[in-house]
């Protein structure tokens, strides 16, 4: 995590998923508080390693171990790696990599989601998304606004609403 002194990089205005506002951020934040809505959002990574029940709402990565476990209906993240179980809601801004072999109640709402090699991501709950890789194994149901991508060795068990599906050979 960077020190205080050290301005992060990247892009100083931040969206609020509450009331969907734009409002500036100093480079040195760690966390911020919405002009409009007043919600308290983090700006820097989390980690869980253990069973929680909170509210998460950070633009930096967010990482469920493999022990760890995260139930709530507010979970928004920049970019996550779940190797844990979740349950809830989770929208994120960026990249979901899913390398669980846990079932999960979540509604994934996210521009990319890769299902990593050896993970068996089961989903009770639709996943929405721009774009679907499968290394791994993935059930459940999948809303996909552009293309579905089942790798060798990959395998997809699902109810799929896709704009296309690519299958390579061995997936």
């Amino acid at each position: 995590m960077p020190s205080p002194s050290t301005p992060k990089p990247g892009n100083p205005i931040n969206f609020c998923h509450r009331c969907g506002t734009n409002h500036p951020v100093s480079p040195y934040a760690q966390n911020t508080l919405c002009p409009s809505c007043n919600a308290a959002i983090e700006l820097g990574d989390v980690s869980i390693h253990s069973a929680t029940s909170r509210q998460i709402d950070t633009r930096g990565k967010l990482l469920i171990g493999a022990t760890g476990s995260l139930s709530s209906s507010w979970i928004v993240c920049g970019s996550a790696h779940i190797q844990g179980r979740i349950v809830g809601v989770l929208r994120c801004e960026g990249e979901v990599h899913l390398s669980t072999g846990l079932a999960c109640a979540c509604q994934i709402s996210a521009p990319s989601v890769f299902i990593e090699k050896n993970a068996r991501a089961g989903f009770t709950l639709p996943v929405e998304t721009g774009h679907l890789e499968v290394r791994g194994h993935l059930t459940g149901i999948v809303h996909c606004r552009g293309v579905v991508h089942v790798r060798r060795g990959g395998r997809l068990e699902a109810e799929v609403h896709a704009r296309s599906v690519r299958v390579e050979k061995g997936g």
